[in-house]
């Protein structure tokens, strides 16, 4: 799931900034957020993956994937987040699976 949101700039209405909202909950339970990430990029970017500087030259793979598995009994985590820059784009993830990515 994709939702895009254009913003217009208050000051140079010729300016436009995009924040696109994805669901990669999926991946996240797998264990697997990193590749949620990289998908959801790739979707922004309009390439494929394999065509991207890696993610892990921007944060630490082992670290996100870690931070947001699921805890012992199956629970997820309440109330992480994390944002980081990669490339021109501002990623957020959230612990309800939710990726944030702002141009």
């Amino acid at each position: 799931m994709e939702i895009e949101i254009e913003n217009l700039s208050d000051d140079n209405p010729a300016e436009t900034s995009s924040t696109y909202v994805f669901d990669i909950e999926r991946e996240m339970a797998n264990g697997h957020t990193c590749a949620g990430l990289v998908r959801s990029l790739a979707n922004v970017m309009d390439t494929e993956p394999n065509r991207m500087q890696p993610l892990h030259a921007a944060v630490n793979c082992d670290a996100i994937d870690a931070l947001f598995r699921t805890r012992r009994y199956g629970d997820a985590r309440d109330n992480v987040s994390i944002t980081f820059h990669y490339d021109v784009y501002e990623v957020t993830v959230n612990a309800n699976g939710k990726v944030v990515v702002k141009e």
